[in-house]
């Protein structure tokens, strides 16, 4: 299978981390995958506001790599893997938006048919690479760390369409991190948001969400917390210390990306991983 790969306003901007680890993990274990050529934003951050212009700007990316002759596409956002994973449900539930969005598509000669199948890097990690081939990688075990995994909303819902993991009992990044090394149980706010969506409205209650997660976490004697998304990491990660302010605690713990956590346990180069890019304190991890 050949993935597009689909890259994602954030990861190009201020997640750059996240981009950087998600190539270096999928290139490692021989994942096929090439970008997708002149690829747009997925059309989130306006699908309440714009529908009609989201339909059009998530078609546009199915066209092309479908075009492009790719077999499925590969996110590494949840917020981009479902605005692509449910444009074809939206669309049957409006078929003149279909033709619609076919309309402005054809005068770049492109067509939206079908869609091409959409894999969130962590159905690839789990699904495609397995378990028991990241274990046979793994060089330096994670021994020490108790590593909190936070899914962020999007990967685990709607249930109206196929998500990476399951909406109420979600595993397999835990499962992962435990083939690292390290400890990864449940804890009961595993499923509470990060409150990303409500920071363009709500700032303040947006922070504190995310400050009174990471404090919880903290609470319950977690040493790292684990992201698949841009969004969440920039909650609960980059945005720790205003995150702190909020709630009047000091939330100091390192928050890094799944494909990151893998690659230091495959002793792959920290550069290369984009862990100088990390604003919370990773090296205490590896006791540095």
């Amino acid at each position: 299978m050949k993935y597009g790969f689909f890259i994602g306003c954030t990861s190009q901007n201020d997640s750059y981390e996240n981009e950087l680890s998600s190539r270096e993990i999928l290139t490692y274990f021989k994942i096929d995958y090439a970008d997708i050529e002149d690829q747009n934003c997925c059309g989130t951050p306006i699908k309440n506001t714009k529908y009609e212009l989201w339909a059009f700007l998530a078609a546009r990316v199915h066209a092309l790599a479908r075009k492009q002759g790719f077999d499925a596409i590969a996110t590494i956002c949840n917020g981009c893997d479902l605005s692509l994973a449910e444009l074809e449900y939206e669309l049957s539930q409006h078929p003149d938006l279909r033709e619609k969005v076919n309309k402005a598509l054809a005068k770049e000669g492109l067509q939206y048919d079908e869609p091409l199948p959409v894999r969130n890097i962590l159905t690839i990690l789990y699904e495609d690479i397995g378990l028991e081939k990241i274990k046979k990688h793994v060089k330096h075990k994670l021994k020490k760390l108790k590593i909190a995994a936070h899914y962020g909303c999007h990967a685990i819902r709607p249930t109206t369409i196929t998500r990476p993991d399951d909406a109420e009992q979600p595993t397999k990044m835990q499962e992962i991190l435990e083939v690292l090394g390290a400890k990864a149980p449940t804890y009961p706010e595993l499923l509470d948001c990060c409150g990303a969506n409500i920071i363009g409205v709500n700032p303040e209650k947006s922070l504190t969400a995310a400050g009174t997660k990471v404090d919880i976490i903290k609470q319950r004697g977690y040493n790292g917390i684990c992201n698949i998304c841009p969004f969440c990491q920039k909650q609960l990660g980059n945005s720790q210390e205003v995150a702190g302010r909020m709630i009047q605690k000091d939330l100091k713990i390192p928050s890094l990306y799944l494909t990151q956590y893998i690659g230091l346990a495959l002793g792959l180069d920290e550069e290369a991983l984009g862990l100088q890019m990390n604003l919370t304190g990773w090296k205490s991890i590896l006791g540095k």
